[in-house]
């Protein structure tokens, strides 16, 4: 199986436990890999044939910004969720850091696997 990544991905949303959390976006930052098969996309070279990543990317977004959750770990979940009901894919690995979020920690966050690949 090969796999698409779009790592790197800044989004700003509302998130966390925390009243002043509540009243503010914070950036998190997403790497998400997905399975596919790229062979037809390398054989027609047409974008028709493949995973459209720019549309994830912008799909990803507008879902963390549309939705508001207290758990980096129920946004994680949802974004899974809705990228293999979405888009042709059977597995997803999504890595979501919320930056400094905890005192002296320059990273924080959750990393997990959804569907099935080879």
């Amino acid at each position: 199986m090969d796999k698409i990544f779009l790592h790197g991905l800044q989004c700003e949303c509302v998130i966390g436990v925390w009243k002043w959390e509540k009243k503010i976006t914070q950036t998190l930052v997403l790497d998400i890999d997905l399975a596919t098969d790229i062979k037809k996309a390398a054989e027609t070279d047409d974008l028709a044939d493949t995973l459209n990543y720019k549309r994830i990317a912008e799909r990803v977004i507008e879902f963390a910004q549309a939705n508001t959750f207290d758990l980096i770990e129920t946004l994680i979940e949802r974004l899974a969720d809705m990228i293999l009901d979405e888009f042709d894919t059977p597995w997803v690995r999504i890595r979501l850091d919320k930056g400094g979020a905890v005192k002296h920690v320059k990273h924080v966050g959750v990393v997990i696997e959804r569907g099935q690949s080879e």
